[in-house]
């Protein structure tokens, strides 16, 4: 019960207020225990540190994604159960799905030449992100689009083969204009936006629960969906 006295006190002292999340590093070190030990015994009610709300539509701060890529590479090597994830919201200060959902857009999206091309080009013309983002029309949400441009170096991406990405399954990546009309129609159900059944809508329309979360948050930004000569043509390229 001391031990979690001393972790509720610390990450309340050591509150990165421009992160808004605890210093975990540092009170692992106070400690000098595990870090995942800290995180197994911290519980945002008793230490009243008040976890962040970002809602799915909005986008992160790049270095918020950098930080939750490099603890789940660092601690889980990839490889995370539910209760990894858990750990992952509170090292974060924000909702273990909301984690998840935006790992797997980052691990869903890969950097061609191509797009890396033209963006390089754009950005040598001045041009600012919004304004690239709706030029290039990527299947992605624009901090995503930035963050694999900010760490993807020309050496790197022309070594891009083909698509690596961990969620293979091309219909997780590629959605008819009929299944987004579906998809809109059950999240119609939901007035409030909260508490939706994903089970539910998963069943229903037959891509993953983080698939249909990721499509929501396209369709409020207007990216369209592929026709299936496009989804054909991208699965086989």
């Amino acid at each position: 019960m001391e031990f979690e006295r001393q972790v509720y006190y610390l990450s309340r002292r050591y509150y990165l207020l421009r992160a808004k999340r605890s210093d975990w590093e540092l009170i692992a070190h106070i400690l000098r225990v595990p870090l995942l030990k800290c995180l197994e015994a911290f519980d945002h009610d008793k230490a009243r540190v008040m976890p962040r709300h970002i809602p799915e539509h909005e986008e992160w701060r790049l270095e918020d994604i950098a930080a939750l890529k490099n603890f789940t590479e660092r601690y889980f090597k990839g490889k995370m159960t539910i209760q990894d994830w858990v750990l992952a919201g509170k090292y974060m200060n924000i909702s273990h799905s909301n984690c998840i959902a935006k790992m797997w857009a980052l691990d869903a999206f890969q950097m061609t030449p191509q797009l890396y091309a033209k963006i390089t080009e754009f950005r040598h013309a001045g041009l600012l992100w919004p304004t690239i983002f709706a030029k290039v029309n990527p299947q992605c949400t624009l901090d995503i689009l930035r963050f694999a441009y900010s760490t993807t170096s020309k050496e790197q991406v022309q070594k891009i083969r083909r698509p690596k990405a961990k969620f293979r399954i091309s219909k997780h990546q590629h959605w008819t204009a009929e299944e987004d009309q579906r998809l809109l129609q059950l999240l119609g159900r939901f007035d409030d936006g909260r508490d939706i059944d994903w089970n539910f809508i998963s069943k229903t329309i037959g891509h993953s629960k983080n698939a249909c979360r990721y499509r929501r948050i396209l369709l409020s930004r207007n990216v369209p969906a592929q026709t299936p000569t496009q989804a054909t043509k991208t699965h086989h390229a």
